[in-house]
């Protein structure tokens, strides 16, 4: 998955309290397996998707700026057992403001909370992936109390100054001759200038085949990034990201006390680092550490099975 912004660099799926909620509205339109439903809130319309019945698991996409459509896969797995809440966040999909201003962390974390209270759910566990991990991290820290487990997927780190660099290294470091000259052509300014929508996501595209153990899988992944900006919207990096920069060393002193079940899965060949997964393990006292071999970024796709089995024994444990 990807993300944009130089100041955190996950290039996608990926490539994160303020007033009262109205009840959420359940919208005709269905999406697979779920239905699509709205949550006014004071500044936007607040999108998201309900799968399944059951233990309530908040998917968290990738991002920022990634619709909450690309994790249709990932949500479905989960709604065979359990039920899956996929919004698109602040600033992505149906969920984007006015005005850009208004794209935030604190609003995304507080449209989270008014989510959880609208649909009734005392406690639910956060699945996050990315992007959608780091958000995760940043919800855990400071509403602790509303969350069940924590799922981490390829995260993002808790505390990123040092991450995006290796990321994005490694990223480059797998491209092939026809993803560099895609990523190119589609980078140079006229280019840009004629279909900045298609421009911008063409650019991700280029770089997902990087993100895989085995390449030939990644059409899947690549189909999630369509022009655009209500399926991918570049502004919400540029604001998102600088803020949960900022916010790193409050949200890692939080999360040393944070005693929340936590399950950590990360592929090996993953271009974002293994210290990442470690680093969240060792921050994270009650975290289990799962590492898939042959799996990239995206585990659900490249080893689907052992992602299942590693998500329900958490969701699930024995003799519970």
């Amino acid at each position: 998955m990807a993300e944009s912004g130089r100041a955190f660099k996950l290039v996608a799926v990926m490539v994160w309290l303020a007033a009262a909620a109205v009840p959420a509205q359940e919208n005709p339109r269905h999406a697979g397996a779920g239905v699509a439903k709205t949550l006014s809130r004071p500044d936007l319309v607040l999108h998201y998707v309900d799968y399944g019945k059951g233990e309530p698991v908040l998917v968290l996409m990738g991002g920022p700026g990634l619709s909450g459509e690309g994790m249709e896969p990932v949500a479905q797995i989960i709604a065979r057992r359990a039920r899956a809440i996929v919004p698109d966040q602040r600033g992505s999909g149906g969920s984007i403001p006015k005005t850009a201003e208004a794209i935030t962390l604190e609003g995304t974390l507080a449209d989270l909370e008014a989510l959880r209270q609208a649909l009734g759910i005392e406690k639910w566990t956060v699945w996050g992936c990315s992007w959608g991990g780091a958000l995760a991290l940043e919800y855990a820290s400071k509403f602790p109390s509303s969350l069940k487990g924590l799922v981490l997927v390829g995260s993002g780190p808790a505390s990123p100054a040092p991450f995006g660099s290796a990321f994005a290294d490694n990223m480059a470091a797998r491209m092939s001759a026809d993803d560099r000259a895609a990523q190119r052509y589609w980078s140079q300014p006229d280019v840009i200038t004629r279909d900045p929508e298609r421009a911008a996501v063409e650019v991700l595209r280029a770089i997902i085949p990087s993100q895989f153990y085995d390449r030939d899988k990644a059409n899947e992944a690549i189909a999630v990034f369509k022009p655009g900006r209500e399926h991918y919207n570049p502004e919400a990096a540029q604001y998102l990201g600088p803020a949960y920069d900022r916010g790193a060393a409050a949200r890692v002193a939080a999360l040393r006390t944070v005693q929340i079940p936590a399950l950590i899965i990360h592929g090996r060949q993953d271009p974002t680092p293994e210290s990442v997964a470690i680093a969240n393990h060792q921050l994270l006292s009650n975290s289990r550490l799962v590492w898939l071999d042959r799996c990239g970024h995206w585990p659900w796709i490249e080893q689907p099975e052992a992602f299942e089995k590693a998500l329900f024994e958490f969701l699930f444990p024995q003799g519970s």
